[in-house]
């Protein structure tokens, strides 16, 4: 350009950047097409402008900028660095990768590019890359309180929270006034179980931001888990208002909704959120829980097949056909068990129903139960899970997991058989145990258990023993230990202060002899226990059982809302949560329940 020294165009290229800076993007642009104009090959000033344009969200203009900023100077880290910011911007992940890894070779320090590396890899699913990213941009500069947070952020995506909380916290400690890293901290505390400190949390990051969304959101979760519901709802309700087209907003106040048992209006809100995003897969399985928990059983076994959304889930574990319902005499099927253990026992309690149909069905479950369902299903070829599978799937015309065999067998309560048992004990082991733990014949043997080990809702669901003295005080009973685990302890304590003995046998593994447990239930005249597998084993024998479930969190959806039966179960007597958080009054119940049926059967003993 005649007249227009370089000079002009450095002058026009530092008062660009500094409009930048300020925030006045329309002026940098103007300053920065100037300097470009005044030298056409200066890659620095093409580079602020693609920064310039991303700004403004114009992401296409700017990777093409930048592009030819790269051209021009192949060895500027910035221009590579804003060409992968483009392309992150534009959703391609790959691309932008490589640019980023181009622009920290030519400077290895760059910490913001090192970071931005984090983003993109972390987005793309590779966290541990990206948690490995985010910790060098930290080592080339601690002092970026955004790549704190985000550190934070990845680690809470893998599941580190307690090395997640850290993050942030030093996040907040170098910027108090950074409102997306208080958010960032109250997610990972939420994830600890720290409700109150997230709350606080949360409420920093509303005072510097009242119109984030995601805080108000996560304020609302913290609110639900302290029990303070309508505040919790109105948390939610001002994140919708905020956020309406997130599905995160919408699928959590249907959680709080569930937990104030509301369960038509928190299916409306999971329906919501699966609208908005059809693979947010544990929606779909809380829209499955709630419209299952009322009966609603067309549309909740529907959207329970909707569980194979969740990552690393297998649908077909095997090459073959998926079952669809139909019982054809002398067809072929592979079943396997997807779930918890308990899940395990529930769902092959429609097994059976496939081999009197005349289908050849094998039955794939966990290890520690292949001698109970050998012995239980002798019509069904029972192998133990393993890995490699150690099944020839070429001998099946098709397969289906246990959990979705009630889309087709359970359609309605009317579907429910009516049957007490489907499992069967080992006779001798049953016969033994109850010899060695009654110390007379008129003894009532009451199995009780106390403890469920989910990590995700097993405190919910448990009573600490010391919680049950009132109920262990009934006389005429003699208490056995049903409970899995080491629970030396519990029974010690409740023995040296209220003198209450529960009977335990040393030689038996709880944990893993489930065949044994089994067969200690079965001993039993009476099990009393909450919301575990030795619900399901005593259920699933027919024994005698009193089911302790939560009133709401921690309530699975087979037992139900409003019955104290059980169609899974029909031995199965439901004893509900009569104070959410609480079990003294239902402990009380059963104490006096308890006492009647003691009494009761001594008097049918005397006649």
């Amino acid at each position: 350009m005649p007249g227009v020294s370089s000079t002009d165009a450095d002058d026009w290229l530092e008062r660009g950047v500094e409009l930048r800076r300020q925030g006045r993007l329309a002026d940098a642009e103007a300053a920065l097409r100037r300097a470009r104009d005044c030298a056409p090959g200066n890659a620095r000033a093409l580079s602020e402008l693609a920064h310039v344009l991303r700004g403004q969200g114009r992401h296409d203009e700017a990777r093409e900028v930048a592009m030819r900023a790269t051209v021009l100077a192949p060895d500027h880290a910035g221009a590579w660095f804003n060409l992968g910011a483009a392309q992150e911007n534009l959703g391609d992940l790959e691309q932008c990768v490589l640019s980023y890894r181009r622009a920290l070779e030519i400077d290895p320090d760059f910490a913001e590019a090192w970071s931005n590396l984090g983003q993109a890899l972390a987005a793309g699913g590779d966290l541990a890359r990206g948690i490995a990213a985010y910790r060098r941009a930290i080592a080339a500069n601690p002092r970026l309180a955004p790549v704190w947070s985000n550190l934070g952020s990845a680690l809470l995506d893998a599941n580190e929270p307690e090395e997640a909380i850290t993050a942030c916290r030093h996040a907040v400690a170098l910027d108090p006034a950074f409102p997306g890293a208080w958010n960032n901290l109250a997610n990972a505390l939420l994830e600890q179980g720290e409700y109150e400190a997230a709350a606080d949390a949360c409420e920093h990051a509303l005072r510097l931001a009242p119109e984030l969304g995601e805080a108000w959101s996560n304020l609302g979760c913290a609110l639900m888990e302290q029990g303070r519901l309508e505040r919790s709802f109105a948390a939610h309700r001002r994140a919708l208002g905020l956020l309406p087209a997130s599905a995160r907003a919408h699928y959590n106040l249907g959680l709080a909704l569930e937990r104030d048992r509301q369960h038509a209006r928190a299916a409306e809100r999971y329906r919501g959120a699966v609208d908005l995003d059809p693979d947010f897969a544990v929606a779909w399985t809380r829209l499955a829980c709630v419209l299952l928990m009322v009966g609603e059983f067309a549309e909740g076994w529907a959207a329970y097949e909707q569980r194979w959304r969740e990552k690393g889930a297998q649908p077909k574990r095997f090459a073959l056909n998926p079952w669809s319902g139909k019982r054809t005499p002398g067809s072929t099927i592979l079943l396997w068990g997807e779930q918890g253990i308990g899940d395990e026992i529930l769902y092959a309690g429609m097994v059976g129903e496939l081999a009197a149909a005349g289908m050849a069905v094998t039955l794939e479950i966990d290890p520690r139960l292949e001698k109970l369902m050998s012995r239980s299903l002798p019509a069904v070829t029972v192998v133990a899970r393993a890995d490699p599978p150690a099944v020839d799937s070429g001998a099946f015309d098709y397969q289906c997991a246990l959990g979705s065999l009630g889309r087709w067998l359970r359609p309605s309560f009317d579907a429910f058989p009516e049957r007490r048992a489907y499992l069967m004990a080992d006779e001798d082991r049953t016969r033994r145990y109850g010899k060695r733990l009654r110390r007379a014949e008129s003894d009532l043997l009451v199995g009780v258990s106390w403890r469920s080990a989910n990590r995700e809702s097993g405190a919910a669901k448990s009573a600490a023993l010391a919680e049950w003295a009132g109920v262990l005080s009934s006389r005429g009973a003699r208490f056995v230990d049903l409970q899995y685990g080491d629970t030396t302890r519990e029974r010690e304590s409740l023995a040296s202060r209220h003198g209450i003995e529960v009977g335990h046998l040393d030689d038996l593994d709880l944990m893993n002899d489930l065949d044994g447990l089994a067969a200690l239930c079965a001993a039993c005249d009476l099990i009393i226990t909450v919301s575990n597998v030795t619900a399901h084993l005593a259920g699933a024998l027919g024994a005698r059982v009193w089911l302790l479930a939560p009133a709401a969190k921690g309530r699975n959806w087979y037992w139900f809302q409003g019955r104290r039966d059980s169609p899974w179960y029909p031995s199965m007597r439901v004893f509900d949560q009569l104070e959410p958080g609480s079990w003294r009054a239902t402990l009380d119940a059963v104490a006096r329940e308890l006492a009647a049926f003691v009494a009761a059967s001594h008097r049918t003993g005397a006649e």
